[in-house]
C-alpha cells in the first residue's frame, strides 16, 4: 500500500512533468514568450508552505524512477541542456557534483549538457533579475538577494517534491533566509557568508591573545608580521559603523543610513585609530589585488599573523602555515571613543536558486536540490572548508571540530543580516573609498573632513 506522502509526492511531480512538457526545454533561459515559467506554474509547486509538506525518500526506486521520467520528457531531441552559475572558487567542485548528477539519473537516457559558469555569488542575483532569460537555470547566490529576486518574479519556488526535504534537512535559521512570505524559494548550500578571524597559533597561543586588535597589532609588529583587515571595502568596514551604533537598515526597497552622527564619527575614528599602524603590524587594504589574493600571499609568505576574512580561505591558510597551526575566532574589539568595543559583521548564507524562465523546470530543480543535499554539503566541505547548513553534514565529527564553525557561532550576536541591512545604493556609495583615504593618510584626518565624508555618505545611502 502507497503512503499518503509518496503519493503525494507522486501527484506533484505529476504536475511537474506535465507543466515541463508544455514548457519544452533549450536551457539557460529561454527567449520564447510561449515559456511557462516554473516560478508561476501550479505544476512545479502549489506555493505551500514548507511546513506542511512531508519529507519523502527521493533516492527510493519509486522516486527516482518518477524523477527520471520528468527529466525524460523535458528533454528536447534526447537532449537536457543547462547553464549553471557558481564561484569560481567553486567551479571545480561543482564540475565534479554535475557529474555525479548526471550518473544519478543516467537511466532517463538522454544527454546532459550541463555548463557550469563562474559567476560571483555577490552578484548572480541582479544579474538573474537584469534578464532572466539569459541567466542561468541554476545559480548561487547571496542571501541578500533574494527579496529582489522574488518581486521581479525571477526566480521559481522550491517544487513540494522537494521542500519537505528541505526543511527537514537543514537547519531551521537556513530554512527561513530562503522564504519570502513563509514560502521557500532557495535551497540552502552554505552558512558562512560572514567573515570572523582567522589566526596563527605560532603567534597568538589561543583566543585569549586575539580579544583585542591593539594588543595583536602589537604582538605582530614585535614578530614581524602584520594584521590584516581590510577596511577600503564597504563589507568589512561597515563592522565599525553597526559597532558604533549606526543604523544602517534596508527594507521595502529602501536604504536607511545614520552616516552623519556622532556614532558615525566614532567609527570612522576607530578606523583612523588602526590606520596609524598601517605597515607597522596592521594593513588595511587589499590593493588592486582584492582580499583572497592577498590573504593568500600574506599567509604563504609568513607575513601575515592574523586575517579578517571568511571560510572561503580556510583551506588556502592552512596549506600555507600547517592546519595545525590555524586557530579561528570571533572578531576583536577595537578602540572606539576611550573604550574597547565589539567589532560587528555581515553573517548570512550562500543559497541555491532555479530560474523561473527555465525550459527544464524539474531537471534545474532536481539539480539545485542535489548541489544543496547534505552529500554535497559534506563534500564541499572536505574540498573547500564551507560551512554547512545541512544537520546530518553539521554532525560530521571534522566539521565539529573545526575552529571556523566555532568562530561563526561566537561571532553571530554581532552579525548582522546582509539582506536586512544594504542594498544596492550601499555598494554604489562611497563607503569603501572613504575607508581607502583613512588608510592612504594612515589615520591622520581633521573633524571636518570627517563630518563632510559621513555627510555624504548618508546622502549617497538614504535613497
Amino acid at each position: 500500500m502507497v503512503s499518503k506522502t509518496k503519493r503525494a509526492a507522486a501527484l506533484v511531480l505529476t504536475a511537474m512533468i506535465a507543466a515541463s512538457a508544455l514548457a519544452g526545454c533549450s536551457g539557460g533561459g529561454g527567449s520564447s514568450s510561449k515559456t511557462t515559467t516554473s516560478g508561476s506554474t501550479s505544476g512545479t509547486t502549489s506555493g505551500s508552505s514548507a511546513a506542511e509538506v512531508s519529507a519523502v525518500d527521493l533516492d527510493s526506486a519509486e522516486m527516482k524512477k518518477n524523477i527520471t521520467d520528468a527529466i525524460k520528457k523535458e528533454a528536447n531531441g534526447g537532449v537536457i541542456k543547462l547553464k549553471v552559475w557558481c564561484s569560481g572558487d567553486d567551479l571545480q567542485f561543482e564540475k565534479s557534483r554535475i557529474e555525479k548528477f548526471k550518473e544519478k539519473y543516467k537511466d532517463a537516457g538522454v544527454e546532459f549538457k550541463i555548463t557550469p559558469v563562474g559567476v560571483g555569488e555577490d552578484s548572480a542575483g541582479g544579474k538573474i533579475k537584469e534578464s532572466p532569460k539569459d541567466g542561468a537555470d541554476v545559480f548561487s547566490f547571496a542571501d541578500d538577494q533574494l527579496s529582489v529576486l522574488v518581486e521581479a518574479k525571477a526566480i521559481a519556488k522550491v517544487g513540494d517534491i522537494f521542500q519537505g526535504n528541505v526543511v527537514a534537512e537543514n537547519t531551521k535559521d537556513s530554512v527561513e533566509v530562503c522564504s519570502s512570505g513563509g514560502t521557500p524559494y532557495a535551497f540552502p548550500k552554505t552558512s558562512d557568508n560572514g567573515y570572523f578571524l582567522y589566526y596563527d597559533k605560532r603567534i597568538f597561543k589561543d583566543e585569549s591573545e586575539v580579544a583585542n586588535m591593539d594588543d595583536m597589532i602589537k604582538k605582530a609588529n614585535e614578530n614581524g608580521k602584520q594584521v590584516y583587515l581590510n577596511i577600503t571595502n564597504g563589507w568589512y568596514n561597515a563592522g565599525f559603523y553597526f559597532a558604533a551604533g549606526v543604523k544602517i537598515e534596508y527594507k521595502d526597497g529602501k536604504q536607511t543610513t545614520t552616516f552623519d552622527s556622532p556614532e558615525g564619527v566614532k567609527a570612522v575614528k576607530a578606523m583612523c585609530h588602526l590606520a596609524e599602524s598601517e605597515d607597522k603590524g596592521f594593513i588595511g587594504t587589499g590593493g588592486s589585488a582584492g582580499d583572497n589574493p592577498t590573504v593568500s600571499q600574506g599567509f604563504n609568505e609568513q607575513k601575515f599573523a592574523a586575517a579578517v576574512i571568511g571560510t572561503w580561505m580556510g583551506p588556502a591558510i592552512k596549506k600555507a602555515i600547517g592546519e595545525e597551526n590555524v586557530g579561528a575566532a570571533k572578531l576583536p574589539t577595537v578602540l572606539m571613543d576611550g573604550k574597547q568595543e565589539q567589532l560587528h559583521s555581515f553573517g548570512g548564507y550562500k543559497i541555491i536558486g532555479v530560474n523561473a524562465f527555465t525550459k527544464c523546470p524539474v531537471t534545474s530543480q532536481a539539480l539545485a536540490y542535489f548541489l544543496g543535499s547534505p552529500d554535497s554539503q559534506i563534500e564541499r566541505y572536505k574540498e573547500r572548508g564551507l560551512i554547512p547548513t545541512s544537520n546530518k553534514a553539521l554532525e560530521d565529527e571534522k566539521v565539529k571540530a573545526d575552529p571556523a564553525l566555532k568562530a561563526i557561532e561566537a561571532q553571530k550576536p554581532y552579525a548582522h543580516a546582509q539582506g536586512q541591512s544594504v542594498g544596492g545604493v550601499y555598494w554604489a556609495s562611497n563607503v569603501g573609498g572613504f575607508g581607502g583615504e583613512i588608510v592612504a593618510a594612515k589615520g591622520k584626518m581633521d573633524d571636518a573632513k570627517i563630518k563632510k565624508s559621513l555627510a555624504d555618505l548618508q546622502t549617497q545611502t538614504n535613497k
